[in-house]
């Protein structure tokens, strides 16, 4: 049987997989409010091709590279104390919805909340989302199609340790050692 905190990090970890799949857009992409939003509320922002999100997979699993494979563009944005503290991240959630995105997942309570807000198009699909952790918070935007049938396989199959986590990167453990030198 699984403990609660073993959950929350397989949980964790399923919604990033999730949004790790896809199909290209066409330039009509709206990551526009998400990248105004988390401009001055930054503290570190990722963009992930294919190609690097092939690299999170530590274990070269063959699922998660299919989820991978068709994606054109991935923003992550850690957010900073302030959007943490006021909550800005709503607003950024009602801009979206004004813009016809539905909501798709939510859960709120407890140490995570997480909002997924999407325009499903088939293969040209945009998502955005908030993850709020006590600590960190995270906001993402996504181009693609969630491929879905080989959650099953991967969701079987995956262990912490076989993947990086997009949402949790621990920038101050990059460098260690070459201080020394």
């Amino acid at each position: 049987m699984l403990t609660r905190t073993m959950m929350m990090k397989k949980t964790t970890i399923l919604i990033s997989i999730l949004l790790l799949s896809g199909h290209f857009l066409p330039v009509c992409a709206q990551e526009q409010p998400l990248r105004d939003f988390a401009e001055d509320r930054t503290e570190h922002k990722f963009c992930f091709y294919p190609s690097t999100l092939r690299m999170l997979n530590l274990s070269n699993n063959p699922d998660f590279n299919k989820l991978a494979n068709g994606i054109q563009k991935l923003l992550v944005f850690n957010l900073d104390s302030t959007a943490r503290a006021d909550k800005a991240y709503k607003q950024l959630i009602t801009t979206y919805q004004e813009l016809d995105y539905e909501e798709l997942a939510s859960a709120y309570g407890g140490e995570m909340n997480f909002y997924v807000y999407g325009k499903e198009k088939g293969e040209d699909s945009e998502y955005i989302g908030v993850i709020r952790k006590q600590d960190m918070t995270t906001a993402f935007y996504l181009r693609g199609q969630l491929a879905v049938s080989v959650l099953p396989g991967l969701m079987e199959s995956m262990n912490a340790s076989d993947f990086i986590n997009p949402f949790d990167f621990n920038l101050s453990d990059f460098g260690k050692g070459t201080q020394d030198k």
